[in-house]
């Protein structure tokens, strides 16, 4: 009976994730990608090519195969994330399970499902719904290993451990966590001291394949970037102890809204008093829960430079937990006084439920933090009019050879077109930046091909410049537009 509950919640987590899943256009970072799995799918030496911006390739690597099965890459690199999901929500059974009941398992898959922030990041290729699944998972083997102390067991949290961080660096979080799972040992047990000791030994063995199979990043020539990179998002702890403040009351304001904004308010009200009930109750189960929680949360309250909503995805999943835990401790206590409970029980999550339906059916609608609204509808990382440009050059393509330029040398421009039409050998494409004037290139391409220009950033295009608008595509309901124009130069005769 319990399989086939897992069963049916895996299938609804999958089903309301890959329904509509091309519904939100391709964005920046999904471009750039999907154009890496592409690229070292064809040739292996490029296999480690994420590492050239400072990203771990465990997301590239899972859209390889992917990319082999469906037809259209943007799907291939979205599914990745909609399997990510239903990995999460069947670690989440499970760790829900293990801490507290069956029914407040099954409560917890059901506000993961209807939560706005995991469905939103389980249909976008994007590396952060991946990295949430290894940290349930990570999580739950942690539980495990501290109440069974068993060897397999600790294995078994070094590999997801390690995958957690060949996918992204917040995965230490994992490691340096690790002591809290403590506060679920037994202290009552005979010789709790060798007890404690074999779970030291066994921690560190996970610790160390974890790590291991994160230095096997180091084949690459280019593993030095990750620091790199990691230092344009967070701040060193030298520039943090001299100014430690200077970042964190900024943050916090925007990580709660952020976070307000994805749970709703309602329902993270809910969450903060039943927390803190909790706390005062000493239930240490809470505690680790929240631990996961508030400790990564300020973390990147005092140290983020850069701060995006999905940096806090793997963090919000221990409090929907909680507010399982909760829901069913109220159900058990004042259900039979009060008929009305489930009513507003369902008030709380209804607004959850609401976003949740406009993001697989009417997304454009949907009430998000302006953060990702910006980036995934209405600004210039948005996709909105690329499918339409890409399906105008490939008729273009059909007649003859095209010469493509691009506002843009990274990103969304040139990786799209190049995701697109990379591979058709009557389609050149070029990536400029800045573009202060229509470049030469083009400018002699045009005397012999049909020539275009993408603009993804600059909305002033001045009207003497050598071109011929075909087009221009709002984003979402913002002010700004994606312009294509052919270079309009007379051919030679």
């Amino acid at each position: 009976m319990e399989i086939l509950t897992v069963i049916i919640i895996s299938l609804i987590t999958f089903f309301t994730r890959v329904i509509n899943l091309l519904n939100i256009p391709i964005f920046t970072d999904e471009a750039i990608y999907i154009r890496w799995a592409q690229i070292g799918l064809n040739d292996p030496s490029h296999r480690y090519i994420s590492l050239t911006d400072g990203k771990q390739p465990m997301l590239t690597w899972l859209m390889y195969p992917m990319l082999k099965i469906f037809q259209d890459p943007l799907f291939a690199g979205r599914f990745v994330s909609v399997l990510s999901g239903v990995l999460a929500v069947v670690g989440i059974y499970l760790l829900t399970r293990e801490l507290f009941s069956k029914k407040t398992a099954v409560l917890a898959c059901g506000l993961y499902i209807i939560s706005p922030f995991a469905l939103i990041y389980d249909r976008l290729a994007l590396m952060d719904s991946l990295l949430s699944s290894f940290a349930v998972w990570s999580l739950y083997l942690q539980v495990l290993l501290v109440r069974k102390l068993r060897l397999d067991i600790a294995l078994i949290l070094g590999f997801v451990t390690g995958l957690g961080l060949l996918t992204k660096s917040s995965a230490f979080f994992f490691i340096y966590l690790l002591p809290f799972s403590l506060l679920l040992f037994n202290y009552s047990a005979p010789k709790k001291i060798t007890l404690l000791f074999k779970w030291l030994g066994l921690i560190l063995l996970g610790s160390v394949i974890s790590i291991v199979m994160y230095n096997s990043l180091r084949l690459s020539p280019w593993f030095y970037i990750i620091n790199l990179k990691n230092h344009v998002f967070i701040l060193g702890f030298g520039e943090f102890a001299k100014h430690p403040l200077d970042l964190f009351i900024g943050n916090m304001t925007g990580l709660l809204g952020m976070l307000t904004g994805y749970l709703t308010l309602p329902f993270s009200i809910f969450i903060l008093l039943g927390t803190l009930w909790s706390v005062l109750k000493r239930d240490n189960k809470i505690l680790l829960l929240g631990a996961w929680f508030i400790f990564p949360f300020l973390s990147l309250a005092a140290f983020g430079v850069v701060i995006f909503p999905r940096f806090i995805l793997f963090m919000v999943i221990p409090l929907l937990i909680i507010a399982a835990y909760l829901f069913e401790k109220i159900s058990r206590s004042v259900i039979k006084y009060n008929k009305y409970l489930p009513f507003f029980l369902l008030l709380i999550v209804s607004v959850s439920i609401r976003q949740s339906y406009l993001l697989m059916f009417d997304p454009l609608k949907v009430d998000i933090p302006s953060t990702d609204r910006n980036q995934l509808f209405d600004d210039w990382p948005s996709g909105y009019g690329v499918q339409e440009v890409i399906n105008y050059l490939k008729q273009q393509a059909e007649k003859g050879k095209i010469v493509v330029g691009t506002e843009g040398t990274f990103g969304l421009n040139p990786a799209v077109y190049e995701i697109y039409l990379g591979t058709n050998k009557n389609v050149e494409i070029y990536g400029f930046w800045p573009v202060s004037q229509v470049p030469q290139l083009l400018l002699d391409s045009a005397k012999k091909y049909p020539t275009y220009l993408i603009f993804k950033e600059k909305q002033d295009i001045p009207l003497d410049w050598p071109l011929k608008l075909i087009a221009k595509y709002q984003r979402g309901t913002g002010k700004t537009y994606l312009y294509f124009y052919q270079v309009d130069t007379p051919k030679i005769q």
